[in-house]
């Protein structure tokens, strides 16, 4: 099946940065009556999302209707020169542990050299900088549970395996 198109170069997310933005009008937006979205100028729709957290907390922000599903937040991330659809995507990818998981084992799995753009990318997902459990852990029995905390801290570490890798590389070149 192939994924719906997402336009990279089309901004999917709006929000503040250091908590210089608080209201829908800050960004340009109009609250809709009667819903729970805003429009903006163009008349695209704008659902109220909190953020990332880069240091100040999350931040208050939109995500454009309708929001992206998986593979279209993997493309914003891994193709998009937007921050904010790179931060933003890395963000809402969390909200598909086992999606993310199985589409970073199986690059992973690949036991190649992660480019320098693509760590850079990777490096926004928190996964990959702290070990968490991101899967759902309701009702599970402990030895589950532990089991996929081993499966997402092998992801973590090798991602810092294979960017370790490559950074080595790059300092024998010099």
């Amino acid at each position: 099946m192939k994924p719906e198109l997402i336009d990279i170069n089309q901004k999917h997310f709006k929000a503040s940065f250091r908590y210089n933005k608080s209201n829908p009008k800050d960004f340009g937006l109009k609250e809709v009556d009667g819903k729970d979205h805003y429009v903006d100028k163009n008349g695209d729709l704008w659902k109220n999302e909190i953020l990332w957290d880069s240091g100040w907390g999350n931040e208050y922000g939109f995500v454009r209707l309708p929001e992206p599903n998986f593979e279209q937040l993997w493309i914003l991330l891994t193709e998009s020169n937007i921050e904010n659809n790179l931060l933003g995507s890395a963000e809402l990818l969390t909200h598909y542990p086992n999606e993310l998981k199985e589409k970073l084992q199986t690059l992973f799995n690949r036991n190649e050299k992660l480019n320098r753009k693509l760590t850079k990318r990777l490096s926004h997902l928190e996964l990959l900088n702290h070990v968490t459990n991101h899967s759902d852990v309701g009702g599970k029995r402990p030895e589950q549970v532990d089991a996929e905390y081993r499966e997402w801290k092998k992801l973590k570490d090798d991602f810092d395996r294979l960017k370790t890798e490559s950074l080595w590389k790059r300092i024998k070149k010099l």
